[in-house]
């Protein structure tokens, strides 16, 4: 039979790696939270006139705000009610914004014309293949 003594001393090891595994998930929930703290104060900061996207890729300049609401317009000047939380980031220059969307298409197509992704078979395959 085990004794109480014996019973503690078999559960020690277990316990010691129960709390090694815990230590990690500890740290990174903290690192977490600290992260969702800081996003909620960047878009609690945000008021009118401010140009934002949001986390579905809308961007919009913020035209009226409440407390947890926002009314965004877009470029060609239609209005509609998003929940602040759904707020990604504040762009900071459109004009900068265009510039670096342009840039990313320029880098996407590749020096031949093909598209991205696309395995073009190459002519001497077929060639190969019909011997």
């Amino acid at each position: 039979m085990c004794t109480g003594r014996n019973f503690v001393e078999s559960l020690l090891p277990l316990l010691l790696i129960f709390a090694v595994m815990m230590l990690p998930l500890m740290f990174m929930s903290n690192r977490q939270k600290k992260a969702q703290r800081q996003q909620q104060e960047r878009v609690a900061a945000l008021g009118i006139g401010d140009e934002v996207r949001t986390h579905s890729g809308f961007y919009g300049l913020i035209v009226d705000e409440f407390d947890d609401v926002v009314i965004l317009e877009s470029e060609s000047g239609a209005q509609t009610k998003w929940a602040r939380q759904a707020i990604a980031q504040k762009v900071d220059d459109p004009e900068e914004l265009a510039q670096l969307e342009e840039a990313d298409e320029d880098e996407s197509a590749s020096a031949d014309g093909s598209i991205p992704g696309v395995t073009v078979a190459d002519e001497r395959d077929d060639d190969r293949r019909d011997r």
